[in-house]
C-alpha cells in the first residue's frame, strides 16, 4: 500500500473516529481520562501474531511485568497501574482499530511502547487527536518525536543516527568500500535506506546494490543473489529479526560470508535463536546490552527470576524495552503527584535526567524542546551466540 493511500485510509478512521468516538472536546475530555481513585489505566498495540511477534510477545510480556513489580512495590501515589494490549499482527489497519479499541473505549491514559514504524504511523494521529500521551513507541523512526508535540516521546534511537554511525564505523573503521542494502518496503525500510544514502554521501559513495522485501516474507534468495552478483562487502540490513536471520542463513546457502549490519531492530537474542551459527559475525548497532551479556546484578536476578516464574520460559531481549518503558512511565507519573493529568505527566517527563532502570542502557533525559530520550548506541558483533559489544557509545 502506498504511503498516500495509507495516509487517507488513517486519516479517514481518525476523522471518523474523533467524531463519534471522542467528539471535538476531546483534548479537555482525555486529561484525567484513565484515572480514578485506585487505579491507573495505561495501553499499548503490539505484533503478537504477525511477522515481529517475536519482538512484539516478549516486550509485551516485560509491560506486564513491570506492571506486576510496580503494583507490588506499592503502585504509584496511592493507585495501582493497570495496563492493556491489543494484538495488531504488524498491519497499519488493525493497529487503527486498536487504537480505536484503547483511546476511545477502554479510555487508557496514555499508549505506551506500541511497537512498529507502520503500524505506529498509522494509529498515532488517532492518539493525538485525543490527546492521549504516545510514549516511547517501539520504533526507531523519526516521526515518534518529530515534529514536536508536547504529548509525544521517543525513547529508540532514531535509525538516522544508528546507520550513519555505524556506516562511518563500516568505512572509516572496517575498510568497506562496496555497501549494498536489503531493506524492508515500508517505513522502518526506508528509514534506514535514506540514513545509509546520506552517510555514504559524506564519504563520496554510493549504494552499490540495493533491493527489497514486503512486509512477512521468508524467502530471501533472489535479493542476496542480486547483492552477490554486485560484490558487495557489507550489506546493511533494513530489516526486523525473522527477516535479519534469514537474510544471514541464506547468504550461508549460497557459500557467501559478506559482513551484514543491522540496527537494533535486529539486535536480538531471537535472531541469534533462529539464525544459530549463520548469524555468527552480524554486527548491530543497539542502546541495551543483550540479556545474556549483561551484568548479573541481583536486581536484574530478580526481575529475570520473576520472568522465568510467570511465563514459564526463558527470558528474551525483547522483555527488555517492555519493561523499562513502564517503568520510565511510573517514574514520571510519581513525580508528577496525586494530581497526575496529561499535563503533571508531561511536565515530570521533561525534568528526567540520566534515567537508568535494572538494565544495562543508555541513559534516558528529556527536557522541555527535547523529547528524544537517547541519542547514543552501542555498535555490537554476535560472537559465540551473544550480541558482544565492540565499540563504546556511538553517536552522529
Amino acid at each position: 500500500m502506498s504511503l498516500n493511500r495509507r495516509n487517507l485510509i488513517v486519516h479517514g478512521a481518525a476523522g471518523a473516529f474523533a467524531l463519534t468516538a471522542l467528539g471535538r472536546n476531546a483534548s479537555a475530555q482525555s486529561r484525567t481520562q484513565g484515572i480514578s481513585e485506585t487505579e491507573i489505566l495505561i495501553g499499548s498495540h503490539q505484533d503478537l501474531s504477525g511477522p515481529v511477534a517475536a519482538l512484539g510477545s516478549p516486550l509485551r510480556d516485560g509491560m506486564l511485568l513491570a506492571v506486576d513489580d510496580i503494583n507490588a512495590a506499592g503502585g504509584i501515589n496511592g493507585r495501582h497501574l493497570r495496563m492493556l494490549v491489543e494484538d495488531t499482527a504488524f498491519d497499519p489497519k488493525k493497529a487503527v482499530l486498536a487504537t480505536e479499541k484503547l483511546v476511545g473505549q477502554d479510555k487508557v491514559f496514555a499508549m505506551i511502547a506500541c511497537l512498529g514504524s507502520a503500524p505506529v504511523q498509522a494509529s498515532m494521529p488517532l492518539m493525538l487527536e485525543a490527546n492521549v500521551p504516545v510514549l516511547f513507541s517501539g520504533t526507531p523512526a523519526e516521526f515518534t518525536y518529530t515534529p514536536f508535540h508536547h504529548i509525544k516521546f521517543g525513547l529508540n534511537l532514531p535509525y538516522g543516527i544508528q546507520v550513519r554511525a555505524m556506516v562511518r564505523h563500516a568505512v572509516e573503521k572496517l575498510g568497506k568500500k562496496r555497501v549494498g542494502i536489503l531493506y524492508q518496503d515500508d517505513e522502518t525500510g526506508l528509514n534506514v535506506l535514506r540514513a545509509t544514502e546520506e552517510q555514504l554521501k559524506v564519504h563520496n559513495m554510493a549504494i552499490v546494490e540495493q533491493t527489497s522485501y514486503k512486509r512477512g516474507a521468508i524467502d530471501f534468495a533472489s535479493q542476496i543473489a542480486k547483492l552477490k552478483a554486485a560484490n558487495v562487502d557489507l550489506i546493511v540490513l533494513g530489516t526486523i529479526i525473522r527477516e535479519t536471520a534469514g537474510a544471514c542463513i541464506e547468504a550461508k546457502k549460497q557459500g557467501w560470508n559478506v559482513d551484514m549490519m543491522v540496527t537494533l531492530a535486529g539486535a536480538n537474542s531471537a535472531v541469534v535463536k533462529i539464525g544459530g551459527a549463520a548469524v555468527e559475525g552480524l554486527y548491530a548497532m543497539t542502546q541495551f546490552v543483550a540479556i545474556n551479556a549483561q551484568t548479573q546484578t541481583p536486581a536484574l536476578q530478580g526481575v529475570l527470576a520473576r520472568y522465568l516464574a510467570k511465563y514459564k520460559k526463558e527470558p528474551d531481549d525483547g522483555l527488555i524495552y517492555g519493561y523499562m518503558s513502564v517503568q520510565l512511565f511510573a517514574e514520571a507519573a510519581r513525580r508528577a503527584g496525586r494530581n497526575l493529568n496529561v499535563d503533571t505527566l508531561v511536565g515530570a517527563l521533561e525534568q528526567i535526567k540520566g534515567w537508568t532502570g535494572v538494565f544495562e542502557a543508555a541513559p534516558v533525559s528529556f527536557a522541555p524542546n527535547e523529547h528524544l530520550g537517547a541519542r547514543s548506541g552501542i555498535l555490537t558483533r554476535v560472537k559465540d551466540g551473544k550480541f558482544i559489544p565492540i565499540t563504546g557509545a556511538l553517536t552522529y
